[in-house]
């Protein structure tokens, strides 16, 4: 039996953990056709618990506002968990406790200590968890994935010379980013997880960090590197918060030809062979993709058929160690290879 065939599998009940901002979307995504039901409601504001119970029908005997009563009295199979990101460890790793997998939001971890501790843990317990890395669900970043590997597509660009990755962000308020390289493991951890799903293990990085003086983040909140990944890929990233227009750019440029991703709009050409020549550029559909529907659909395979996704916590290390080596070449001042790492 196959994913596709989801709705005639056992509906997996969730304990919702978190369940405003981004603990809306497994409420939406948890349905027959990714293998999920909610089951139960925990969060600290009551207006929160109000409005998912009326998104999902369960009556106040599901809804908890202690996370210890939630993981005790509520009969459920499983929980996702959508807090903000110190709370991630510590939860999953009640979750762990109860005998439940667990599906954590990105980032896994605020530091490397806490992500190995959480991993470690996982192994012991032969527990499934896995880290909502929602990014690498989405077309865009399939569709470069494809470009990269699949020669029989039409936007092939061959073996991979140079990758550069731009984020800048429009975010004034700190919210919850409030410690040290917060934006790294929070949000560069997306950029990272979609680095190594395209291009596999990092072997070093080079990075720098700032934050603008009239910038309300106490912590630099702008980051840059120079990564260099085992199979000879050079890629340039950049992310900031301090942006004062947002922008997302991606270029792959390879042996056959280039990809570029400006927003959500990906264009190919191929590689001109004369000095400074060019070829037609030529727009890329998307590959199809679900985003999160997909993400819940690959957990549900772990938990019920031992499959392990690259969202896996173990497989999410990867991610928690390119944060790792941007913190440690920042705060060291120099270049951090993957082998200083050990897990």
């Amino acid at each position: 039996m196959t994913l596709a065939t989801t709705t005639e599998k056992k509906l997996l009940r969730v304990l919702h953990i978190g369940v405003s901002n981004r603990g809306t979307w497994p409420l939406k995504n948890c349905t027959p056709a990714t293998g999920f039901a909610p089951a139960a409601l925990c969060d600290v504001s009551a207006s929160a618990l109000a409005t998912a119970r009326q998104q999902t029908g369960l009556g106040e005997s599901a809804c908890f506002n202690n996370v210890d009563q939630a993981f005790a009295e509520a009969e459920v199979d499983c929980a996702i968990v959508c807090t903000p990101t110190m709370l991630h460890v510590p939860l999953a790793k009640k979750a762990i406790a109860a005998g439940l997998p667990v599906l954590i939001e990105k980032g896994m971890a605020p530091d490397w200590t806490s992500a190995t501790d959480l991993v470690r843990t996982a192994r012991a317990a032969k527990a499934v968890v896995a880290v909502a890395q929602n990014y690498r669900y989405y077309g865009g970043e399939q569709t470069i994935r494809r470009a990269i590997h699949d020669s029989s597509h039409c936007a092939y660009v061959g073996p991979v010379h140079l990758l550069t990755y731009t984020q800048q962000r429009v975010r004034p308020e700190p919210r919850t980013l409030t410690y040290p390289f917060a934006s790294v493991w929070d949000m560069s951890c997306h950029h990272f997880d979609n680095l190594l799903c395209w291009l596999g293990p990092i072997a070093e990085m080079t990075a720098q960090s700032w934050r603008a003086d009239w910038s309300p983040y106490q912590h630099d909140n702008n980051t840059s590197a120079h990564i260099l990944f085992q199979n000879g890929t050079h890629v340039h990233y950049i992310h900031t918060h301090d942006a004062a227009r947002s922008a997302m750019e991606i270029q792959v440029h390879g042996q056959r030809g280039a990809l570029f991703r400006n927003e959500d709009k990906i264009t190919f050409n191929q590689r001109p062979l004369e000095q400074f020549g060019s070829r037609p550029i030529v727009e890329v559909a998307h590959e199809e993709a679900h985003g999160e529907a997909d993400l819940l659909r690959d957990f549900y395979a772990f938990i019920a058929e031992g499959i392990e996704p690259g969202i896996s916590a173990a497989k999410n290390l990867e991610t928690m160690a390119a944060c790792e080596m941007m913190v440690r070449s920042i705060t060291q001042r120099r270049t951090v290879k993957r082998t200083e790492l050990p897990e």
